[in-house]
């Protein structure tokens, strides 16, 4: 590409003029000249000076006329020429042999200023974090009958303020670190089994060996792969039935997350298998769960994972068990695949039957102008096996606008700031509005969020 630089009569650097003298000491009039590793060649055609300082260069000037990227000076010649120079050392040679002004160069431009992504503390690193949505929902069902599994009070459109999720986490070594998050967005109805409390996650953390994590606190236990996600991270409004059934459960313990080279990974936790923030005067109330990854190549995982354990006072037992796959797409192939089938038993005490439950989903997405994506989820769940006519399955739809868009390995960077509308339309065998069955309605959430 030409360049144009501003004309100046500067003075000429002393660098320069100590490379010419060298040259000059063994050049000829207008020919080529090389002095110890310098090479120097001009040439005189059509009103123009071209000028090289590589034999390689002039060799492919000679043969095929063209000079490729180079520096163009127009009107600097001794006469009034334009000089068309490989580099600007050849320039330097140039202006400098014929007792011309010196090659003016442009200012370089100022580094783009650093700003901190963590701030010191004492003796540590605090890092803050947030993730904040906001939904609107709309329900087309003819009455109230109590809230869906999104949360949402079937029936009533409304806004809803999803999550508020602010985080901080740092080290206090290079080997300790600490992680603390809350949820001012619940609700604190306290309801039974439900997770409305705002203290989310808590942990003390040890990352001295590397690859692997160690922590005490409460964090989320171990099973599935959608459940263990982020928030900010899942592909449509809400995760899936079954991982909200089976995992996305916060539970106090050890929690263990390490990396077995690219290919395999794997997650354990031990925990008090009560409700988050729950302190009970329970006695071996253990929940033990675990989870194994493989990823053949790069973007794709299928991985396994479960527990067993009992919980509350009573000592009830709850098994779980998942199996799941996530491809993540290619640069050239923006496609999103997943499946997760997962099965839980929970026992009822005092000699009840206990209630086996089941369920599964897949999903794909693709994105195309790096920034939309369509997504589609068919997912069915089985609230007891053992009971006819009370299945659910959700079939949803969504398109969002992921505004930051994907970076050149294809890892979204969307879940930063992105919007999302999703229609799910509900299938709840047995559901029945003032007496009479109304076994289908659907849900629409329009969602915002920002996360970093």
């Amino acid at each position: 590409m030409p360049y144009n630089p501003r004309r100046g009569q500067s003075q000429r650097g002393l660098a320069t003029a100590v490379i010419a003298i060298f040259v000059l000491a063994a050049m000829a009039t207008s020919g080529a000249a090389q002095v110890g590793s310098l090479y120097y060649q001009e040439v005189l055609k059509d009103g123009r000076y071209y000028v090289f300082n590589t034999a390689e260069r002039f060799a492919g000037f000679a043969k095929s006329g063209e000079v490729g990227t180079s520096i163009t000076l127009v009107g600097r010649g001794p006469n009034g020429e334009t000089v068309v120079a490989e580099n600007e050392t050849a320039l330097d040679l140039f202006l400098f042999k014929h007792n011309l002004p010196a090659f003016d160069r442009p200012a370089p431009k100022a580094p783009a200023p650093v700003i901190p992504t963590t701030l010191k503390v004492g003796d540590g690193e605090l890092k803050f974090g947030a993730l904040l949505q906001a939904w609107y929902v709309a329900d087309d069902s003819e009455a109230s009958t109590g809230t869906s599994y999104l949360g949402n009070t079937v029936g009533n459109n409304t806004f809803r303020l999803r999550r508020a999720e602010l985080k901080m986490s740092g080290k206090i070594t290079k080997d300790w670190g600490f992680e603390v998050m809350i949820d001012p967005a619940k609700s604190q109805t306290f309801s039974a089994g439900g997770d409305d409390k705002i203290l989310q996650d808590l942990a003390v953390t040890y990352i001295g060996l590397k690859g692997h994590e160690f922590a005490m606190g409460q964090k989320k236990i171990t099973i599935s792969e959608e459940g263990m996600r982020s928030s900010s991270e899942l592909d449509f409004a809400e995760r899936s039935r079954i991982t909200r059934i089976i995992g996305d459960a916060r539970q106090g313990g050890l929690f263990y997350k390490g990396e077995f080279g690219e290919k395999f990974g794997a997650f354990a936790s031990v925990t008090n298998g009560t409700l988050s923030n729950t302190n009970d005067d329970s006695n071996d109330t253990l929940f033990s769960a675990a989870r194994f990854d493989i990823k053949p190549v790069k973007g794709m995982v299928f991985g396994v994972s479960g527990g067993t354990g009992v919980t509350q006072i009573d000592h009830r037992v709850r098994d779980r068990m998942a199996a799941h796959f996530r491809w993540d797409g290619t640069a050239t192939l923006p496609l999103w695949l997943r499946f997760e089938y997962g099965k839980a038993t929970d026992g009822q005490g005092a000699g009840k039957a206990d209630i086996d439950r089941e369920g599964w989903y897949g999903s794909a997405l693709y994105t195309f102008a790096k920034v939309f994506q369509v997504g589609a989820r068919y997912e069915e769940y089985d609230a007891n096996k053992d009971v006819e006519g009370d299945k659910l399955k959700i079939a949803t739809a969504g398109i969002h606008y992921l505004i930051k868009g994907k970076n050149i390995n294809f890892k979204l960077e969307g879940k930063n700031i992105n919007f999302k509308l999703d229609w799910m339309g509900i299938e709840q065998e047995g559901r029945k509005v003032n007496g009479v069955l109304d076994e289908r309605y659907n849900q629409l959430v329009l969602g915002a969020q920002v996360a970093f």
